[in-house]
């Protein structure tokens, strides 16, 4: 498949389309402070223990948590002390491969508390955060695995959803500052047609591995 995935430009202009939203301005490098020290970044082992961890927000808004374990599995996180859908479970996954996640941070906080369970015994993560650049981006199809947030670059229109995995998944529609705007389609396993809003990030909550596209002429696009 043709994956035009790739990472925003620093500088981009802002979009017109309602779902879309601009770059930061401000400095790239993080300034956090956790538990009273500078550190861009926190990690854990994972397992099923119950620790809470804490990690500092940037000064630009809005921002995203980049997620990264040292081994193959299963993570579900899950935001501590939050209210409405910014509290709901992330469940991440690598598909035989380290995880490689950006989830949306919510506003108005100056630090983001979570907790981390991993499947299948204790996997070295780290988590940090990034400014909106670091998001995967595409224009005609990507594919990823668990839930992840991607930057679509293309126009309105038919797109396809492509999913192989357990449970539903979910493709939502995210507003200027990463907050949900509204479910665009989900479903379980297999093929589902849906409509593009236009240009803008959309948050995929999966537990399996999905591939994203506009709908290709039947003649221009071969598996």
């Amino acid at each position: 498949m043709r994956n035009k995935a790739g990472v925003a430009a620093p500088g981009e202009p802002w979009d017109a389309h309602p779902f879309s939203i601009g770059l930061p301005t401000s400095t790239d490098e993080v300034q956090a402070k956790v538990a009273g020290a500078e550190s861009p970044q926190v990690g854990g082992e994972g397992g099923r223990d119950e620790e809470t961890h804490q990690l500092a927000m940037p000064s630009y808004r809005p921002a995203v948590m980049v997620f990264l374990t040292k081994g193959q599995g299963h993570v579900q996180l899950r935001f501590v002390g939050l209210r409405g859908r910014s509290s709901r479970l992330y469940r991440l996954s690598g598909d035989g491969t380290p995880i490689t996640a950006r989830i949306p941070l919510p506003l108005g906080t100056k630090t983001i508390r979570f907790r981390v369970t991993t499947a299948g015994g204790r996997n070295a993560w780290t988590a940090s955060v990034s400014p909106l650049r670091t998001v995967p981006r595409f224009q005609e199809e990507i594919s990823g695995t668990g839930s992840d947030l991607v930057h679509y670059r293309g126009g309105p229109g038919p797109g396809v959803l492509h999913y192989a995995g357990p449970n539903r998944i979910q493709l939502e529609a995210l507003d200027g500052s990463l907050v949900h705007r509204g479910s665009v389609v989900e479903g379980r396993a297999g093929e589902h047609a849906f409509q593009w809003p236009g240009r803008g990030y959309y948050q995929v909550r999966s537990s399996g591995a999905w591939n994203l596209s506009i709908a290709f002429p039947k003649a221009d696009h071969c598996d």
